[in-house]
């Protein structure tokens, strides 16, 4: 749980958004509301993906045509934006799935209530 909490305030940013406009949405068509919940968690898990691939990117040799050593990939894995990427990622698919539920918990009350 401390992972979350360490984390700059900037991996907070895209959470915030997805969050601010779900609130905005609530004034707006259903149709809107039910398209951005549910692409909301697999964009995340684009972002996810896009981190991940950015970590396990091969890192560049310092001189032209020498080989990039071993140990400096797995030093440099855990490191760098890929990590940063990921974390938003991670962050955004635990708020997004949390919206996702809600917005479809809510218009199903709403369904039903409007059909009784």
């Amino acid at each position: 749980m401390d992972f979350f909490f360490d984390l700059p305030w900037r991996c907070w940013v895209l959470p915030g958004l997805l969050v601010m406009a779900w609130t905005g949405l609530w004034w707006g068509s259903r149709r809107a509301r039910l398209w951005f919940a549910g692409l909301m968690p697999p964009g995340a898990v684009v972002i996810i993906l896009l981190g991940l691939s950015e970590m396990l990117s091969p890192v560049r040799p310092q001189q032209q045509g020498e080989p990039a050593d071993l140990s400096a990939r797995i030093s440099a894995l855990g490191s760098g934006p890929g990590m940063l990427i990921a974390a938003v990622g991670l962050l955004t698919l635990v708020v997004g799935t949390a919206l996702t539920i809600t917005t479809f918990v809510v218009e199903t009350t709403l369904m039903v209530r409007r059909h009784e």
